[in-house]
């Protein structure tokens, strides 16, 4: 599959002209780029049946992403904002600390609407519209875990050190990137990067997997670049919810 670099671009000079406030613009997709999508989608949606926390089945029926086509980042919004007040904006590529996690805390996810590459159709290391749609939109149709990724914007905002910053990106990574819970014995899938990813569906139930504690979770590493080896557990989605906010309200700013 090949895309035009003036379908890249165009998309790209449409995400950086968007400004705040305004309403999400309509991007432009290709033909093989609805069909990486629905190829993709197709096979993420048998897996998420399975191996998906029984919140994301939940919120991915009432979300009902489309299975032909890249979604329009506007559609998926306004279906958010109807449902939890959440809402997404267009960015180009991962955006840097803060301005990725400062927005949350008002009911805003920066999101980029490029598509991987059809060679990392499986896992893509970088974020795209797959990642942002399918991972993330779909869970932040709950509204305890829409509240949850405010939780999270708004400790950024209050943060004051460089310590603290990277509590709040190592909490987040392994909770709402690659987070999981065991559901009647067995591990279920929460977070954004193992929904979006074949890849780390098909092979998360066979990583380290170590019970949930922030402590432990705080001084273990992050590479995004392959399937996270360790990976935290939790009890309920209630449980890790609690731990986490309780952190982050109390322990950070």
């Amino acid at each position: 599959m090949t895309v035009g670099l003036d379908v890249r671009s165009e998309r790209e000079r449409v995400a950086r002209a968007c400004r705040p406030g305004q309403p999400v613009p309509e991007f432009v997709y290709s033909s093989d780029e609805d069909a990486l999508w629905s190829q993709v989608f197709a096979t993420l949606r048998t897996m998420h049946e399975e191996l998906g926390c029984a919140e994301y089945r939940a919120a991915a029926r009432i979300v009902e992403l489309p299975t032909d086509r890249v979604p329009q980042m506007s559609e998926v919004s306004r279906t958010l904002r109807s449902l939890t007040g959440f809402g997404l904006a267009p960015a180009i590529g991962s955006q840097p600390g803060r301005l990725f996690y400062g927005p949350m805390a008002d009911g805003i996810l920066h999101a980029t609407p490029d598509v991987r590459p059809v060679t990392e159709q499986s896992f893509s290391p970088d974020p795209d519209v797959i990642h942002e749609l399918v991972g993330h939109g779909v869970i932040l149709a709950d509204p305890e875990f829409a509240e949850l990724y405010r939780c999270f914007g708004r400790a950024a905002n209050r943060a004051t050190s460089d310590e603290q910053r990277a509590a709040i990106a190592r909490l987040f990574w392994f909770t709402l990137e690659v987070g999981v819970v065991a559901e009647k014995g067995h591990p279920r899938a929460y977070g954004a990067a193992i929904l979006s990813s074949v890849t780390e569906m098909e092979s998360f139930v066979n990583a380290d997997l170590r019970e949930f504690r922030v402590e432990d979770i705080l001084t273990s590493d992050i590479d995004d670049s392959i399937c996270q080896p360790l990976l935290f557990v939790a009890d309920s989605v209630g449980r890790m919810m609690t731990e986490v906010q309780d952190f982050l309200r109390t322990r950070v700013g």
